[in-house]
Order: structure tokens, then C-alpha cells, then sequence
């Protein structure tokens, strides 16, 4: 996008920004779209998180209508965030149970990763902080410094850009998994966490 001469900036998430992106989260498309717009939806994949359940299941544990759920249930499906279990035991043929369509990380199971995760994390924190003195250098070297900005005020936005560039180059790598284009046009990979006791 760009505004008569000026090229168009690219903002913290393309979820902020009307311009197609492609350069953030891959989560980003859910916010973006409004697929998650309200407390109703999350407490749905809360409930469904143990175990997949029926849409009168649902409106029971929420204290709501039928049809009310239903059409929850009915945005949630067309958005591929649920998807109809095929795997759980039915008691009747014709009952529905629905599951979220994404993995959900159970916390018990998490605690290996968790190590894992805190141990990269630190090494990439290390290494932030060794290039310090290049960042300033080159902070230095903008125009930045002369409008009042400090480098503090941009660190942010490196740290941003770094994770996003290796984002890519592992995606490239194939090590990491790539956005995945859903039947409504939206793009994205999503997953949930349970919180820990």
C-alpha cells in the first residue's frame, strides 16, 4: 500500500493493519478476522478442551440457549477453529460431538517443553544482549537520535523483526510448520495452552 509518493508502513502485527501482510504472527488472521470476537467462543474451546462435546452439553455448562450455541457453534465450525469429533463415542447415531480443530497443550504433558523452551530462551536473550553495543552503533547511525528517540524505544521492534526473520528461515528450513489457508480465506496456525495448576 503506499500513500501518494510514501511507501506504506508495516506495523506491529498485520492484525492492526488493513494492508495484506504475511510478515507477523501466523496467529494473526484470527484477530484480524474477528473469528474469537467475544468470551462466549473461548469459553466454548475451554469446554471442549477435555473432551469433545455436544452442542446441548455446551449450552448446559454455559447457561445458554440452544440456538444461541448453535450459532457459535456454526461460525466456529465454518472458520475451522472446531470441527466435528469422528473419533469420540457417540451414545446416539445422530448426536454431534464437536472438538477444537488445533492442538491444545495439556499443562502436565508440557513440563519437558517447558525446560526446553526456558533453556532457548535464555540463549536467545544472551545473544540480544551481546549485540547491544552493534545495535547502539547502529541506532546511532539513523535519523532516530534526532527526533528524541532512544535505542530503548526500538528494541522492541529488533526483537520483533529478529524472531520474525527466524520464524522464516526455519519455515524454510522445514522445520517449522507454515500458515495453513482455512475454507473462509484466512490464514493461520493456532494452538492453546492449559494454564498451570
Amino acid at each position: 500500500m503506499t500513500v501518494g509518493e510514501n511507501k506504506g508502513l508495516r506495523f506491529p502485527c498485520e492484525c492492526v493493519s488493513n494492508s495484506p501482510g504475511g510478515y507477523s504472527d501466523p496467529w494473526a488472521d484470527i484477530t484480524k478476522r474477528k473469528l474469537l470476537p467475544n468470551g462466549t467462543k473461548e469459553q466454548i474451546l475451554t469446554l471442549l478442551a477435555d473432551e469433545p462435546k455436544t452442542l446441548s452439553q455446551l449450552a448446559h455448562a454455559l447457561n445458554l440457549s440452544p440456538p444461541s450455541v448453535h450459532t457459535h457453534i456454526n461460525d466456529m465450525l465454518k472458520s475451522e477453529l472446531l470441527r466435528e469429533s469422528e473419533e469420540f463415542e457417540k451414545r446416539h447415531p445422530s448426536e454431534r460431538y464437536y472438538e477444537p480443530n488445533f492442538p491444545i497443550f495439556k499443562a502436565e504433558e508440557c513440563a519437558e517443553f517447558r525446560t526446553l523452551c526456558e533453556e532457548m530462551a535464555e540463549e536467545l536473550a544472551t545473544l540480544f544482549e551481546q549485540r547491544l553495543t552493534k545495535m547502539e552503533r547502529t541506532f546511532n547511525n539513523t535519523s532516530l537520535p534526532e527526533h528524541g528517540w532512544k535505542l530503548s524505544d526500538v528494541t522492541q521492534c529488533l526483537y520483533a523483526n529478529m524472531y520474525r526473520r527466524a520464524r522464516t528461515s526455519l519455515e524454510e528450513r522445514g522445520l517449522l510448520a507454515t500458515r495453513a489457508k482455512h475454507a473462509n480465506g484466512a490464514e493461520w496456525i493456532f494452538w492453546a495452552e492449559e494454564h498451570e495448576d
